[in-house]
């Protein structure tokens, strides 16, 4: 139960925190373009695009199953993709405020849905069920997880802001790689460490990449990089 309990409050109350912080400060527009940035680019776009060719691309099969490593690639930098470039074009033509802090919150925003829609709803749907206890490792992960994964998308978020207050595609083209790279080892991975010793190098790394996204977003705002 313990683990259910953590992952609701990582997945769910972090994310209801954030937004209470994000309108307090006036800044609750940042933090609801994070969140429209994410359902538009996964839940609307890539994942039924994904879904699609799943039910009805032999091909799409086909491939998964013969050339894993590149499938998990490309599955990665499509979400790498989708997601980093919902980010620029909300950014670029619909936040008006550009600073640090917005960037954070619409990085809070992006993750904390992601949070409640994959981790936090699940979660609670366990909490009064006779197999919560069965599943509380799990949701520990994911808490854990999901945690880190927050963290990673205010990094990103960060970044690509640099894209468009600088007009340089290049720190989003560094979004992508990033994000890609993440995504991709949740396919490789396992491929090659079997049973639970996946999941906790899946986990390092993780959160060793969002840490030193972190850090370099906080160097950013040391440096005076975006106000």
């Amino acid at each position: 139960m313990f683990g259910t309990i953590f992952a609701i409050i990582i997945s769910v109350g972090l994310p209801i925190f954030a937004f209470l912080y994000a309108w307090k400060k006036k800044r609750y527009i940042p933090f609801l373009l994070g969140v429209l940035a994410f359902v538009v680019s996964q839940m609307l776009l890539r994942l039924p695009l994904l879904e699609f060719l799943q039910k009805n691309s032999t091909d799409f099969i086909f491939f998964s199953m013969t050339q894993p490593i590149l499938f998990a690639i490309l599955l990665g930098l499509s979400a790498g993709i989708f997601e980093e470039t919902a980010r620029f074009i909300a950014m670029r033509y619909i936040m008006k405020q550009r600073d640090w802090m917005s960037g954070f919150l619409f990085g809070t925003g992006h993750g904390g849905i992601e949070a409640v829609i994959f981790v936090g709803i699940p979660a609670l749907q366990y909490v009064f069920s006779p197999f919560a206890i069965a599943l509380g490792d799990q949701f520990l992960i994911g808490g854990i997880e999901r945690f880190f994964a927050i963290i990673l998308h205010v990094g990103l978020s960060i970044i690509v802001l640099q894209a468009v207050v600088h007009k340089k595609v290049f720190y989003l083209l560094v979004a992508i790689i990033i994000h890609t790279f993440v995504n991709a080892s949740v396919g490789i991975l396992p491929l090659f460490i079997r049973g639970n010793e996946s999941v906790i190098v899946l986990e390092i790394v993780i959160a060793v990449v969002a840490l030193a996204v972190l850090l370099y977003t906080l160097w950013i705002k040391r440096k005076g990089v975006l106000q």
